[in-house]
């Protein structure tokens, strides 16, 4: 009788398909039957797809129902236990799937089946981590752990001076015999950590590419093929471990820099965080996890009570009513332009002195919101929902979230009216009026001039106009004054977590670019707020324990993460939202919803009774209808 396979196909879809082997009528004929882990190629509908076994186990009742493999393509599990392990995990913890998991963590090559890891499989597809052999009888897709070199070990260094913590974690790579992850959170900054690493230290390191292709599939290779060390931005989580011919060697030591930051969290779904994948990968191998950064994240703190190292000089944060802003109209957006007679003086000041100032608002474009002046409705987006903004003078409208573009209508949607405005004036509404004000000196936008040329060390002071993304700007030009032009904006914004990003986005404008703590910045920054110095402000200049006492206060109180895990659920177009919302709630949890086109929103504990409840939504047979985004925020 021939062996039932089951076979996850990366996909949105959860569930795994069934399949027979049959190595007289496979391509690729074995001894004994495929392991868990492999790559097969099978049928799927018309036509073929490459999948990777999840398990084989005793023959179906009906064998005429069931398919056959085509072609065995691996000898054992070609990801190693190390990501295979991480792939359940992410699949189960994040409401992606494993299917999913691996096709966000496998370069193409790999899920078309291109040879990988050739001769260098471990015997009876058990492989082992660290070069000891695993305590599991096979690897586990539900990432239970396995057994490395020592005990899991967490060790933290909150430094605000990025050259204090770099140098750190030089001195790890020098000193450590084992492998070693890094990452960070912006490919500028990996890069530049990688250009400045020792020779003897680099000549055994890979700098992970920031984009796919050859340049990926062959980092995969120069990692599997024992790479001591790894860098890069959060890709490089994904980097594979060393298979050697016997064993599977895993990072020994993870370093996580700027742990905190927001960047770890993917931008297009599954929107999961590479922070927390290196986390689990850490604990996988048993190997010590070093988060460092500006400051801690949610979780790290209510965990460990970590100190600031120092705080920075109170005189150098500058609080100004926006109350008193000089009149600045923009034809057609309703709304001023957040600009102040001190925030214009600081500027002059700043550039007078030969140092650049940043002027960071978040919002492109001509106007953050169009809506109709006759009934008040905003324009939305027809692909995602979402609120459309005015790209720029020409009325071209994009897409806040999916970044789609459309041609501003001549008509309003909702009631036919001709009168479409602005709302909330932004970057390039800012420009021309930054120009008519800060006289004799250049100004650009998004860092870029006239020319579209960045502006680079050398270059004579400037003003730079753009979005918090600027403050990479930081490390290489000399900045005087980061000015927030509308700091309530970016504190109220819908997200749980608004004032956070808020806080550290300012927090890191103050102190990104220092090499050392006798090289301090001498960066004033200026804070632009209807409520110069009130409540949760004063944290700026009391530091990060200050924020994070008060701020975990209000989320215990209001069952936020990381006490609790927030989930939210993007619906396809088609979807019967009250079929689905009478599904949850029938399973106990509390489905919350701000209208037709917002996510559904649910507090659980744990996402493990929840993927129960929504795994039939996720049934392959469900693909040409679509399936729903899940995003879980876990701090």
């Amino acid at each position: 009788m021939l062996p039932r396979v089951e076979v996850l196909v990366p996909g949105p879809w959860w569930n795994s398909l069934s399949y027979t082997w049959n190595s007289l009528s496979c391509a690729r004929g074995l001894d004994r039957a495929p392991t868990e882990g492999a790559r097969v190629r099978v049928p799927l509908g018309r036509g073929q797809r490459v999948g990777f076994i999840l398990s084989v186990s005793a023959p179906p009742k009906e064998i005429g129902t069931v398919r056959e493999i085509l072609e065995v393509l691996d000898d054992g599990c070609v990801l190693g236990d190390d990501l295979w392990g991480l792939a359940g995990w992410m699949g189960k913890t994040f409401l992606c799937g494993m299917g999913e998991a691996l096709q966000v963590i496998c370069p193409q090559p790999l899920l078309k089946g291109e040879p990988f890891r050739e001769g260098k499989f471990f015997p009876e597809g058990k492989p082992s981590l660290n070069g000891k052999p695993s305590l599991n009888d096979k690897p586990s897709p539900n990432g239970g752990a396995s057994s490395g070199s020592g005990e899991f070990r967490e060790v933290s260094f909150y430094h605000p001076l990025d050259g204090e913590r770099f140098a750190r974690y030089r001195e790890i790579l020098s000193s450590a015999a084992g492998r070693v992850l890094v990452l960070f959170p912006e490919t500028r900054s990996a890069s530049s950590f990688f250009a400045a690493l020792p020779p003897a230290v680099k000549k055994d390191s890979l700098l992970w590419p920031g984009s796919g292709g050859k340049k990926l599939w062959d980092a995969w290779k120069a990692a599997a093929g024992g790479v001591r060390v790894v860098v890069g931005a959060p890709g490089a989580v994904f980097a594979p471990s060393a298979s050697g011919a016997v064993s599977e060697t895993a990072f020994e030591t993870v370093i996580v820099d700027d742990e905190s930051n927001p960047g770890y969290v993917f931008l297009r779904a599954p929107r999961v965080s590479a922070r927390s994948l290196a986390g689990r990968r850490a604990l996988r191998a048993k190997a010590c996890l070093v988060l460092g950064g500006r400051m801690p994240g949610a979780k790290s703190y209510l965990r460990s009570r970590p100190t600031p190292s120092f705080l920075p000089r109170r005189d150098r944060f500058v609080f100004v009513d926006m109350g008193r802003s000089v009149r600045a109209e923009v034809r057609g957006v309703e709304g001023e332009l957040p600009l102040t007679r001190a925030l214009l003086e600081r500027t002059r000041e700043t550039l007078a002195g030969g140092r650049h100032a940043l002027w960071i608002m978040d919002r492109k474009g001509q106007a953050g919101e169009v809506y109709c002046s006759d009934c008040g409705a905003s324009l939305f987006c027809g692909r995602c929902g979402a609120l459309m903004r005015s790209e720029d003078v020409s009325g071209a409208l994009r897409c806040l979230k999916c970044g789609a573009r459309e041609v501003l209508p001549l008509h309003c949607p909702v009631c036919r009216g001709t009168l479409l405005r602005g709302k909330r004036p932004g970057l390039e509404a800012l420009l021309p009026w930054a120009v008519r004000y800060i006289k004799g000196y250049g100004v650009r936008l998004d860092g870029a001039g006239g020319d579209r040329k960045p502006v680079k060390r050398g270059d004579p002071p400037s003003l730079v106009l753009g979005t918090r993304k600027v403050l990479s700007l930081c490390d290489s030009l000399d900045v005087g004054l980061a000015a927030w032009l509308d700091l309530d904006a970016e504190a109220r914004k819908v997200e749980y977590n608004a004032r956070f990003q808020t806080f550290s986005m300012v927090w890191e404008s103050y102190w990104r670019g220092s090499r050392g703590e006798a090289e301090e910045s001498g960066r004033t920054v200026l804070l632009q707020t209807r409520r110069p110095g009130g409540g949760w402000l004063n944290s700026f200049r009391l530091g990060w324990g200050r924020f994070w006492d008060s701020e975990l206060k209000e989320r215990k109180e209001l069952g936020l993460p990381p006490y609790e895990l927030l989930v939210q659920v993007d619906l396809p177009e088609n979807e019967d939202r009250e079929a689905l919302t009478r599904l949850l709630e029938r399973a106990n949890f509390s489905v919350s919803s701000g209208g037709d086109s917002s996510p559904l929103w649910l507090s659980v504990k744990s996402t493990d009774s929840l993927g129960a409840a929504l795994a039939p939504r996720f049934e392959i047979r469900h693909s040409r209808s679509g399936f729903p985004v899940v995003t879980v925020w876990t701090e």
